[in-house]
Order: structure tokens, then C-alpha cells, then sequence
């Protein structure tokens, strides 16, 4: 059972104890990320997230490195768009180790000058590393592309001249208006004593106090009409990589599920349809995938292919005929029935996994205020219809919402861009 406690100060923890687990998995949240930024902060979350990891008032970076590996756990941070996650996964004895060195970093971390003068070069190394990766490259182009107008277009990793012009006073101003508990959301899944859980939890995290000053962290921009738009990037490689970003739906949509089950249908694995056509079919790619971008008030509907510069015309062309034809002539009972399946068993298989309930409970704590459980999760799959997927596919293939990426040793740009009108 998924429980929900507040912490004197004001911070939100959700658990689930799962007592025939060894393991336990502790992320701490912060409701901070691209889209909370400005143009000049573009980036410094995920600045901060690498530098908490450099050494507190206590620990060296060493010495966190150590304190795990000692006990043979795992530690490990991300930044998304709309939150920043820190979180370990340990054996349920050592939770108390796990839970320190979190409210260490979170609270004690030393953002020295030095060492933020060499953490910014290995960010700028990861940015020069997805601009040497098309596939990577395409994605990240086409999110700013279909954003475009919205806070949701700003990388997650931020420009190289932010990431070069951050100081460590940027750093501490930032998390002043962004790490305090009433922004915060600790979620705890695996093997825990839930009254001790919570005596930890307090005596590590409950000295984090919220700021005096009212000036908290600005509402992202999320309204904002996508304007159809196609780009092409060339490079000397080998490959083509299209990458296509339609209407989606949001992360709070009444929508999400049917919405699930068109993306996996279509394709969300072997047996989608893109994958069955272009692959399988036509043999024209090694991966080609659909996806959801969903997030609070907003998404997009994503498609990916890599292919070779002569045949992306015809990959290209076979998207949309896809796309047509579900337009057109809506899905077969068994199609529909399949992935309804498909999502059902992959649900119940990522519960299986302590981190991915800690992810899935915090995720949604931090960006909906809810948890849903596992019963109540599968009730709103069970209760998705036909009808329901057939519903929303207009809304989500709209051709007037189309943003078109390319990426690579482009033959015909012409040819692509007039079947992309």
C-alpha cells in the first residue's frame, strides 16, 4: 500500500513498504529543471545536479563514492525537464546510510569554485557528445522545435556559453528558490520499518527550511500553439535521422492511457506498426519507434528513424502512409486488445523493481500532487476503449502540428520537405 506523510518542515514522503524485497530505493525530488529556467539559467539545474555529487562540508566526492561501494549500493542523480531526481538504491539495512548522504548532498554541498571550473567542462563534454550523436541530436531538435513559444523547448542540458558563464553564486541562488520542502518530495519504496523511515527522514531532512523571502520559483510557460516547421542539419555521416514531433497529449490528460496504448500500437515495440512496416516490410532501418513526451499541461508525440540517404524519402513516405491509414481506417479489435496486453504485463513487470516504484511514486507526486496505485493504475488501462484510442488520433496526427527534423548525409531535401508539407 502506498502511504503519504509530511514532514514538520513541510516536505511531502511517499512509501511503499514491500517487505519481501532485500532492496530499498530513496529519491529525493526537487520540483526544478529546464523549464523552470530563464534564458540566462538555461542549464544550471543540471549544472547543479553534477555538482552535489563533488563533495560536501563532510564527504569528499570520493568519500560518497566509497560510502556505497562499500555497501554495495548504487547512487546516481537526473534533471529532466520538470523535476531533478537524486536517488540510491541499497539493502534495506543500510537505509540509514542512504538517507544521510542524500540530506548531505541536498543540504551540505561545498559548490566549490574549483571544482565547478572542472565540472564544466565534463557538462561541456556531454553537450559535445550529443551533438556527435545524430540520433540523440535529432530528439533534442525536434523537442525545441515543437516547443517553440513554450518554456518545455529549453534543453535540459542548457547552451555551452550558460554552462561556461555560471558561477558558484548562480548556483547557491538558484537552489535558494528552488530547494525548499514545500518544493521537495522524498519517495521510499522497498523493505522499510515505515516509523522509522519516518524518524530518519526527519532527523536528516527535517532542518531544511523554507526561505523567507516569497519569491519562489516562477510557473513555466506551457501555452503556446505548435507551428509547423521542418529543418534540415547536415552532417557527413552515413545514416538520415528523421525525427517528428506532432500534438501530444499531457502528463495530467484524462487521455494518458488511451493515449499509451496508441503510441505502443503504433510504435512502441516489434509488433507496432512502424516497426513491422519499415523494418520488417520494407527493411529500411535498424530502429524506428514512437514515443510519448508528456509533461504537465503539455506534450508531444514523437517518431524516430534512422535510415540511409537514399531511402529516406521512401522511410519518410511510409510513416505517413501509416499515419493515413490509422486516420483512415482507425485499429482492429485484436491490434487494440494487444497492446492493452502488452502495457499491462510491462506494468506489472516494472513492479518487480524497487527503483521503478520509487520513480513512478515520485514522478507523480512531484508534478500531480497524487500517487495512484498499482489497482487503481490498472483499473484507468482496463477501462480505456476502442473508441477512446480512436477518439484522439485525429487530435494527435494533426499535419498542421507537424515539426520535421533531418539529420545527417541528406540526398533530396526538396523531396523530404514537400512531403512534409
Amino acid at each position: 500500500m502506498i502511504k503519504t506523510h509530511r514532514l514538520h518542515n513541510g516536505i511531502t514522503v511517499v512509501m511503499e513498504n514491500l517487505p519481501h524485497f532485500n532492496s530499498v530505493s530513496i529519491g529525493v525530488w526537487v520540483k526544478t529543471g529546464s523549464v523552470y529556467e530563464n534564458d540566462k539559467e538555461n542549464g544550471i539545474s543540471h549544472v547543479i545536479e553534477h555538482m552535489l555529487f563533488k563533495g560536501t562540508t563532510t564527504r569528499s566526492a570520493k568519500d560518497i563514492a566509497i560510502a556505497f561501494d562499500k555497501i554495495g549500493g548504487q547512487v546516481n542523480a537526473f534533471t529532466a525537464k520538470d523535476a531533478t531526481c537524486y536517488y540510491a538504491k541499497v539493502v534495506s539495512d543500510d537505509t540509514e546510510v542512504a538517507v544521510d548522504i542524500l540530506s548531505d548532498l541536498v543540504k551540505n554541498a561545498v559548490l566549490d569554485e574549483g571544482e565547478l571550473d572542472k565540472e564544466r567542462y565534463v557538462i561541456l563534454e556531454e553537450i559535445a557528445m550529443v551533438n556527435d550523436q545524430p540520433d540523440e541530436l535529432a530528439l533534442e531538435q525536434v523537442s525545441i522545435d515543437y516547443f517553440e513559444g513554450s518554456d518545455y523547448s529549453k534543453p535540459i542540458i542548457g547552451p555551452a556559453e550558460n554552462v561556461k558563464r555560471f558561477k558558484r553564486k548562480d548556483l547557491i541562488d538558484y537552489m535558494g528558490r528552488h530547494y525548499y520542502p514545500d518544493n521537495m518530495v522524498i519517495s521510499v519504496a522497498g523493505k522499510i520499518d515505515e516509523p522509522k523511515l519516518i524518524a530518519l527522514l526527519e532527523q536528516y531532512f527535517g532542518d531544511v527550511k523554507n526561505p523567507e523571502s516569497s519569491e519562489y520559483a516562477a510557473s513555466p510557460i506551457i501555452e503556446f500553439s505548435p507551428k509547423k516547421n521542418t529543418r534540415f542539419v547536415s552532417r557527413s555521416i552515413e545514416q538520415t535521422h528523421i525525427s517528428l514531433g506532432f500534438k501530444g497529449l499531457s502528463y495530467d490528460s484524462d487521455d494518458r492511457m488511451a493515449y499509451m496504448v496508441l503510441s505502443n500500437l503504433f510504435g512502441g515495440s516489434m509488433s507496432s506498426r512502424l516497426f513491422q512496416s519499415i523494418r520488417e516490410e520494407l527493411g529500411l532501418v535498424y530502429s524506428v519507434y514512437s514515443y510519448p513526451a508528456s509533461y504537465v499541461g503539455s506534450g508531444m508525440f514523437g517518431i524516430y528513424a534512422g535510415t540511409g540517404a537514399k531511402t529516406a524519402e521512401k522511410a519518410l513516405a511510409r510513416i505517413f502512409e501509416e499515419i493515413e491509414k490509422i486516420k483512415k481506417d482507425g485499429i482492429p479489435e485484436d491490434e487494440f486488445l494487444n497492446s492493452k496486453t502488452q502495457l499491462h504485463g510491462n506494468y506489472l513487470l516494472s513492479l518487480e523493481s524497487t527503483s521503478s516504484r520509487m520513480q513512478a511514486m515520485g514522478k507523480s507526486q512531484i508534478l500531480l500532487g497524487r500517487v495512484d496505485s498499482q489497482e487503481e493504475t490498472l483499473q484507468k488501462l482496463a477501462a480505456v476503449t476502442m473508441d477512446d484510442v480512436i477518439r484522439i488520433i485525429p487530435a494527435v496526427f494533426d499535419m498542421s502540428t507537424l515539426n520535421a527534423d533531418f539529420i545527417g548525409n541528406i540526398a533530396d531535401k526538396k523531396a523530404l520537405a514537400k512531403l512534409c508539407e
